[in-house]
């Protein structure tokens, strides 16, 4: 609809013809006033105005009516303009709520990194779906790789092991879930052709080729491995069951471990349930105690008795528990280094109450976690008697960092304290850390030691270990001393001091000083 436009001069026009004629009028012109008398003249020019300005009005009247409709039709316009906007808009809010349905539910189902299904996509397919074998897998040490190489080859590591479980299962009718971190399922449905044994024989080689596979990232080679945890019943516990499956392979070092009995694992579970339960009581009790074992001169007399500090709990019906019983569930539940604290406050304690050498043990765990040793070396800061205190390294064989392990012991050093290397022997790697790192003590392995006196390779190696050690300035200390025999041997190798429960039982520190 077009503009509507009024013209009102042609009004103006007649209105000013009938004023000049009523001037001429008055003036007297006889040519006009021989036709029409003045008073008709008068009547005719009063009717002329009025119906003139009447219709001036009119005219003005109409021209806001059509100005009125001018808006009209341009709100019309705006209004059309505005709905077709809003139709844009509608559209794209609607293709941007796609889109991020889309995004929203690739987040709830999708891993990140790897782009596979994740834990809750394997949850809900669990419920439609009907699974009949899961294989959980889990790379062996990969907290290692992130620590030393950095997240970023760590996030390199996941995506490559995905591709190489794609490539593995594409053709077998199998599902692959990435259910977070380094764990990933391998899942079969009952109404596939995939008898128990091939599901078996199929992880074990996915497992095997995994090790031998040559990784590599930035001309930087990759040894990895893969331990699994496999389940066959259980239905809507199958990935829990699994679980505990991978975490019997993980204990007993083994790389794959099937989920047999539902009441033994689920006994077994129960009971790291009630191990964790006793722990954390113990630990705001201040039940976390030590034995002290001794450690005795046996070549030079004039040096003093040592003794290293084992962990135990207390009970309140006092019972001591062994450490075998909760340290994996404390590593599991991530309060070990609360019983790395509790054991050192207990051997700082002890030396400086009775002035005599101890050691405490210290892991590569605790040397990665960085609270452990802020708290470590802040005690260290306030005590009077560090020349007393020997740090034993256990865990020798996962010293991967050897910096991170280095940088400790000359820290360690600069406290004034003294340095052991534990189960000296049990490992090839360990003669390269008597050469690389700065110890004052290695402590052979008990294997070594239990058999020396009748195993002459056993007894050989040992003499080759003192050999070495005395060229470095190194003193040795052999473990698990538990006869005569064993103790006559190890003194004509040349060894400097004996430990073992033919030289003393683990006990508190007041028996032993007392005795």
């Amino acid at each position: 609809m077009s503009k509507i436009v009024l013209k009102s001069k042609p009004y103006l026009l007649v209105l000013l013809t009938l004023l000049l004629f009523s001037v001429l009028l008055i003036q007297g012109k006889d040519d006009i006033s021989t036709i029409i008398t003045k008073e008709a003249l008068i009547i005719s020019l009063m009717l002329f105005t009025y119906i003139s300005f009447f219709a001036y009005k009119l005219n003005a009247s109409n021209q806001r009516i059509i100005d009125e409709l001018n808006t009209i039709i341009k709100s019309e316009k705006k209004q059309k303009n505005l709905y077709k906007q809003l139709l844009r808009s509608n559209e794209n809010l609607e293709n941007e709520i796609s889109s991020k349905t889309k995004e929203l539910h690739t987040k709830r189902y999708t891993h990140p990194l790897s782009g596979l299904p994740n834990r809750s996509k394997l949850l809900e397919d669990s419920i439609f779906k009907k699974f009949d074998k899961m294989a959980l897998l889990n790379i062996d040490n990969f907290k290692s790789i992130n620590d030393i190489y950095g997240e970023e080859v760590g996030n390199v590591t996941l995506k490559i092991t995905a591709v190489y479980l794609q490539k593995k299962i594409e053709d077998k009718d199998l599902f692959l879930y990435h259910i977070g971190g380094d764990e990933f399922a391998i899942v079969s449905k009952d109404t596939y052709h995939i008898n128990r044994e091939d599901f078996i024989g199929l992880i074990e080689d996915i497992l095997q080729d995994y090790k031998d596979e040559n990784f590599s990232y930035r001309e930087r080679k990759l040894n990895l491995m893969m331990s699994a945890g496999l389940s066959f019943s259980g239905r809507k516990k199958m990935l829990a069951y699994a679980d505990m499956a991978l975490k019997d392979a993980k204990k007993r070092n083994l790389h794959l471990s099937i989920f047999e009995n539902e009441k033994e694992l689920e006994k077994l579970h129960q009971d790291n349930i009630n191990s964790h339960k006793h722990l954390i009581h113990a630990l705001h009790n201040n039940s976390v105690i030590s034995y002290f074992q001794p450690i005795v001169p046996i070549k030079d007399f004039s040096k003093p008795t040592k003794y290293e500090s084992l962990v135990r709990i207390e009970q309140e019906n006092g019972n001591i528990i062994q450490p075998l019983s909760f340290l994996d569930v404390a590593k599991a539940n991530r309060i070990y280094h609360k019983i790395t604290e509790a054991v050192l406050t207990n051997t700082l304690n002890a030396a400086a109450r009775y002035g005599v050498p101890c050691s405490i043990n210290i892991s590569f765990s605790d040397i990665e976690d960085e609270s452990t040793m802020n708290m470590f070396f802040s005690a260290l800061d306030k005590y009077e008697y560090n020349s007393l205190i020997t740090v034993e390294l256990l865990e020798t064989e996962e010293f991967i960092n050897y910096e991170a392990v280095y940088n400790f012991c000359m820290k360690v050093r600069s406290y004034n304290l003294k340095v052991a290397i534990d189960d000296f022997g049990s490992g090839y790697s360990n003669f390269a850390h008597i050469l690389n790192l700065p110890v004052d003590y290695i402590k052979i392995d008990a294997s070594l030691i239990s058999n020396i006196a009748s195993d002459k390779n056993a007894r050989l190696m040992v003499e080759t270990i003192v050999e070495l050690a005395h060229k470095l300035s190194v003193e040795t200390i052999a473990e698990f001393v538990s006869s005569e025999e064993i103790l006559l041997v190890i003194k004509e190798i040349g060894i400097d001091y004996a430990q073992g429960f033919h030289m003393g039982k683990p006990e508190p520190i007041e028996a032993l000083i007392s005795a």
